[in-house]
């Protein structure tokens, strides 16, 4: 629960920055006049015009990952061809090229709104509000098709719905703060070369986002890598590399200490990745049809665990859960059963997916040794090393 409690904080705080993107925050000024009428109007008339602009974004952004949920199967059986990772990490690797100002994303103007033709009309507010995303904000764009495509992966209705409600939230949190309080414009700070700078860093993540895919597509054997790999070559692009116009002499000072800092962060990763493949591995078997039946004629506890290639909360299992010295210890009497559903392509593993009802990865299971589920302990999500030993040492079915 608190691994989704930060996914959905990341979301409204991405939605926050992308107000800082060069498409977004030069419009602020502009947008916020729509919400002051030809007369002084009052702080709640004020409030009230905000509110409509940024409900007609959470309206649009709720609907669009509610409905990237709801087709989550197809995208979930797509992203598990070659053909189609491949060319989904081609067009996040694509998008990420516009951020970093190689062209612009931007619809046909035909489908931008018109700031005038909304300025007095309520339901112009709205629809103002309900096109802004990836309409009137062409920086947004990769970004949010980016999200959507990850929400398509989790399949998970609540958590699309959610987490673009979030989303949107964030975006709008400052046209509702800024709408209201007027007088809060004359503050901020001018637009600049640190608003490049923060759209070149969404674009280093957008490119991480982008290798992400194509490695599962060529199944690279390097995925514990890749978040390493994105803190220090982005830390030094970010840092020392990139070059914006302008000078800014504290601007300058940060750009190095942000960037140094990634690049530090990086090589602490990339250290502790290396370090991980000299700690002692558990023995997994791989899933196979009647598996489960000879553990249970053995009397022997099973911990079934489901992962996938593309995961990276399986990969964090198996690297700092799994190389525990004490779970190892703890789990040597279990038959310890690996279910790859990187491409659920065999009846097999069709079946065993639909016979625990697994809706989300990595999803872990015990059993007990007569071959019941021992289901208060079923775990969906990255667990530490000591609530996994908890959680097995509490449980009275699975002691001898």
């Amino acid at each position: 629960m608190p691994d989704t409690v930060v996914n959905y904080l990341s979301y409204f705080l991405l939605g926050i920055g992308l107000n800082l993107t060069p498409c977004v925050y030069p419009m602020l000024t502009i947008t916020l006049s729509l919400f002051r009428g030809s007369e002084e109007g009052s702080r709640w008339q004020s409030f009230c015009r905000a509110f409509l602009y940024v409900s007609g974004i959470v309206v649009t952004y709720t609907a669009l990952g509610v409905t990237a949920a709801f087709t989550g199967q197809f995208f979930g059986g797509l992203l598990q061809n070659f053909w189609v990772l491949l060319l989904v990490g081609c067009f996040i690797f694509a998008l990420s090229l516009s951020m970093f100002g190689f062209y612009t994303f931007q619809l046909p103007s035909w489908l931008v709104p018109q700031q005038g033709a909304s300025r007095r009309s309520f339901l112009g507010l709205f629809l103002a509000g309900a096109m802004v995303g990836l309409i009137a904000a062409p920086c947004v764009g990769p970004v949010v098709l980016s999200l959507l495509v990850h929400i398509g992966q989790e399949k998970n209705v609540t958590f699309g719905a959610v987490s673009f409600f979030l989303l949107a939230l964030g975006l709008g949190t400052p046209y509702m703060v800024l709408g209201t309080f007027t007088g809060l414009l004359r503050k901020l700070p001018r637009s600049g070369a640190w608003l490049i700078w923060f759209e070149r860093a969404l674009g280093v993540v957008l490119f991480s986002f982008g290798c992400f895919y194509l490695i599962i597509a060529f199944r690279w054997p390097i995925m514990p890598w890749l978040v390493p790999l994105a803190f220090l070559g982005g830390g030094i692009y970010l840092g020392w590399l990139e070059r914006t116009e302008g000078k800014a002499p504290k601007f300058e000072i940060f750009k190095k200490v942000a960037g140094s800092l990634a690049a530090v962060a990086g090589i602490v990763m990339l250290l502790n990745a290396t370090g991980v493949s000299s700690k002692p591995a558990m023995v997994w078997e791989k899933y196979r049809a009647g598996i489960l039946e000879e553990a249970k004629a053995a009397g022997q506890p099973v911990i079934l665990d489901f992962y996938a290639d593309w995961c990276i909360p399986c990969h964090e299992l198996d690297q700092f859960t799994y190389t525990n010295p004490e779970v190892i210890d703890l789990l040597k009497r279990f038959r310890r059963i690996k279910v790859d559903t990187t491409s659920v392509d065999t009846a097999e593993i069709e079946e065993v997916v639909r016979k625990f009802n697994v809706y989300g990865i990595p999803s872990i299971f015990f059993m007990d040794a007569s071959g019941l589920e021992v289901e208060e302990l079923r775990i969906t999500g990255f667990v530490s090393p000591e609530e996994l030993l908890g959680a097995v040492r509490a449980s009275r079915r699975l002691q001898t």
